[in-house]
């Protein structure tokens, strides 16, 4: 059996200069997927999504130790414009994603995250953030991850 959880990272809201998310424990995941989503308005702006893992420090906006993470991940991308055309793309394995310039549309970026191929397990890496940089001032943006665990419903993900 398997069991999902929920959990926000990037709390909805608008751009800006940067969007800190909240680092969340991976601890007993064996699979998460981050879905990055950017509300486009009239705003010519790229935005970054990048993926660090850290120590510890979930729940907070700043990890223990933050950096990147050990190995690219898989991207999926939906069509420039997700309200009217769910078209998955596979792109190039990557740590972060930078969203093209189009203006009034809505933006979805897929990370799918496997912690023993892509985290510093070994050193306690066990926390995952995606940060959002440029998101743009008439934008808005946010992330959830869906957490997958084998064995039990997953502890508190906003601690550690």
């Amino acid at each position: 059996m398997e069991y999902v959880t929920l959990a926000e990272i990037v709390p909805s809201g608008v751009g800006g200069a940067v969007k800190n998310g909240i680092n969340i424990s991976l601890k007993n995941v064996h699979k998460a997927e981050i879905y990055c989503i950017n509300r486009k308005g009239a705003d010519a702006t790229q935005c970054t999504w990048t993926l660090a893992q850290s120590t510890g420090n979930a729940g907070s906006a700043s990890g223990t130790g933050e950096k990147a993470l050990t190995n690219n991940v898989s991207l999926i991308e939906y069509s420039d414009a997700w309200d009217t055309d769910h078209t998955l793309t596979a792109t190039t394995a990557a740590k972060s994603y930078q969203q093209a310039v189009t203006q009034s549309v809505t933006q979805c970026v897929k990370f799918t995250v496997i912690p023993e191929e892509c985290m510093d397990l070994a050193n306690n890496f066990d926390c995952i953030v995606v940060n959002a940089t440029d998101p743009g001032a008439a934008n808005s943006v946010y992330a959830i991850a869906v957490l997958y665990s084998r064995y039990a419903p997953l502890p508190n993900v906003f601690a550690d």
